[in-house]
């Protein structure tokens, strides 16, 4: 893929794309100009720990990363927002696409998008923070496709240095069709940066979408990146595949401290957007592993096979047809 054109950037997933696997990504297979963390929030009056380590600059070394946070409240953004000029970071990504129902029905995420009153409050608090640039990730809206036309006029209050547009609304979740009409009345509108996200599983999805939006500042892969950490990775072998998995095992097992119950479990999830062309017989085995030995013997046979599929998958969108030529 020639993607000088334009900057690839790994969207933030819950569960997913902590410090590990992005240390992991990079330092194996590479091709991402940056990487969004998963959005951190407030409980019980202060911002996760779990989360402030997550984004700890030591643990991200080498590799471009944005925080992002979540947030109803003006205080709890603002409360975040200090945490992370504390540790250094001076550009912040605010949470207004998080489709999952428990963030959405508390008018966070995607859930703030019916509620253009709360987007209001929620910027010029932020406004009020020096030496802070803001970008935006959202989605059309929560329950309508059009919700967007109140949020975005709002915006200005912060003049984002871009906006992160996943054309659904947040009640399809990662269901139903792309709304690429309404994506195309925003990219018309918007007087900011615009990057796409949406269903981009490979690498011929990144550059379909390239050509037919020119005016792109950039893509950002969730979903299809999860699957395979390698699809920005033309020459990548399984045994890159088997270096990846063996460096998520390390850098849970340093940094979990639940023993060996809570490291398989952690890693047993990761599987559930990992490779996707794991066979039912092996991914069975994954879930069924009690133990470390049980589940690393388990991994490696899945390894051996979902590895190649996944090469395979890559070769092809690598390699144009006849009808993408024309």
């Amino acid at each position: 893929m020639d993607n000088k054109k334009i900057p690839v950037l790994a969207a933030p997933l819950q569960g997913v794309t902590d410090n590990v696997w992005r240390m992991a990504q990079h330092d194996v297979f590479g091709g991402v100009d940056a990487y969004y963390a998963p959005f951190m929030r407030v409980e019980r009056g202060e911002v996760r720990r779990k989360d402030l380590r997550d984004v700890d600059p030591e643990r991200n070394t080498g590799i471009t990363l944005i925080p992002q946070i979540l947030a109803c409240q003006p205080d709890h953004a603002m409360m975040m927002v200090d945490a992370l000029k504390q540790m250094g970071y001076r550009r912040i990504d605010i949470n207004l696409g998080c489709p999952f129902p428990p963030i959405a029905l508390h008018r966070k995420g995607s859930g703030m998008m019916a509620y253009p009153e709360l987007a209001e409050a929620l910027f010029k608090a932020l406004a009020t923070i020096d030496d802070v640039q803001y970008s935006v990730k959202m989605r059309l809206g929560w329950d309508s496709n059009d919700q967007w036309r109140d949020i975005l006029p709002l915006m200005d209050i912060i003049k984002p240095v871009n906006i992160t547009i996943h054309p659904r609304t947040g009640k399809q979740q990662y269901k139903g069709e792309l709304d690429i009409e309404q994506f195309e009345a925003i990219l018309a509108t918007l007087p900011w940066p615009v990057i796409y996200n949406g269903s981009l599983r490979t690498v011929q999805d990144i550059e379909n979408i390239i050509q037919r939006y020119p005016t792109l500042a950039a893509v950002m892969v969730g979903s299809g990146l999860a699957a395979n950490p390698g699809m920005l990775a033309p020459s990548a072998t399984p045994d890159d595949y088997r270096r990846f998995h063996d460096l998520l095992v390390d850098g849970y097992t340093e940094q979990l401290n639940g023993g060996e119950a809570q490291l398989v479990r952690h890693l047993q999830d990761i599987w559930q957007t990992f490779l996707p062309g794991t066979s039912h017989k092996l991914f069975k085995a994954i879930r069924k592993s009690r133990t470390l030995d049980q589940y690393e013997a388990a991994a490696t046979a899945a390894l051996n096979d979902a590895a190649t599929a996944a090469l395979n998958d890559v070769a092809t969108a690598l390699t144009p047809c006849a009808e993408d030529e024309e």
